[in-house]
């Protein structure tokens, strides 16, 4: 469950990594307005796709699965990766964010599958599962 956790959390930070090196300007925070409406929506609909893969999900609860995303976007953005307790504040916005995924599906069998899915995302920078 830890390697899990830690696992989403590096998903969350690797968002919002790739997001900040498009901004050009170098500052904490700095690449938030660098993507445009078009890119994000691109890359959130990506996420929502590997993570409820094999799973129906309706237009609703795509739009819902978003906006969690979003926050916890968000949520990470504003971690002080500095702080002695970031990977901490990761690991619990991390586990928010897969609750909150979790309570948009109905059956165990889904949220069993969506748990699935997020432990096989790609971790880092092109490398798969489990890698380090």
């Amino acid at each position: 469950m830890r390697k899990m956790l830690a696992a989403v959390a590096m998903l969350v930070v690797m968002a919002g990594t790739a997001a900040a090196q498009g901004g050009g300007g170098g500052g904490m925070g700095g690449g938030r307005g660098a993507m445009t409406p078009e890119q994000m929506q691109a890359m959130m609909d990506t996420q929502v796709g590997t993570m409820f893969k094999d799973i129906t999900i309706t237009d609703d609860q795509k739009k819902a699965a978003v906006a969690v995303l979003t926050a916890a976007q968000a949520a990470t953005r504003g971690i002080d990766r500095q702080a002695p307790d970031a990977a901490e504040q990761r690991a619990k916005a991390t586990t928010k964010r897969n609750e909150d995924l979790a309570a948009i599906l109905k059956s165990d069998a889904d949220k069993a599958k969506l748990a699935e899915n997020i432990k096989n995302m790609p971790q880092g920078r092109g490398r798969g599962p489990g890698a380090r």
